[in-house]
């Protein structure tokens, strides 16, 4: 039960990083059906645990960065005038505070494909490949 909740709580904590679902690399595969198919292995799940709760607080502090950031940002846009001079050190602080947070989720993901088999990660980025395409097809509106 625990673990479900170290994921859970990972899995919000991603769900703050824009696109991140967008990379094969950089989805919570961990805490998903799609893991019950890979044919883990104790030693794995273990593994997987372990880097998991490693990240934790790297992966809480880049997303509390990101939402500072884009939350300056938001401010500044929102004034009645925005000055383009003053706003340059506010769109950097939000494109290194992204940037970190990606790099800390490659990482993390680099750590938990290294847990997997060739096979496994091939049957998990076909798996995932799927799951993407559904979603696509289930969000798409009809045309009127």
């Amino acid at each position: 039960m625990r673990y479900r909740a170290i994921c859970v709580f990972v899995l919000a904590s991603l769900a703050a990083v824009p696109g991140s679902a967008q990379n094969r690399a950089n989805f919570p595969w961990w805490n998903s059906p799609v893991v019950g198919d890979l044919g883990l292995n104790a030693t794995q799940s273990q593994k997987i645990r372990q880097v998991v709760r490693s990240y934790r607080d790297r992966l809480l502090d880049a997303r509390n960065a990101v939402q500072k950031a884009e939350g300056a940002l938001e401010d500044l846009m929102n004034e009645p005038e925005v000055d383009p001079e003053a706003a340059k050190p506010v769109i950097e602080r939000v494109s290194v505070a992204r940037a970190n947070s990606s790099r800390v989720l490659l990482e993390m993901s680099v750590q938990l494909r290294s847990v997997l088999t060739l096979d496994q990660w091939r049957q998990l980025v076909r798996r995932w490949d799927e799951v993407q395409r559904k979603k696509a097809t289930d969000t798409q509106v009809p045309p009127e």
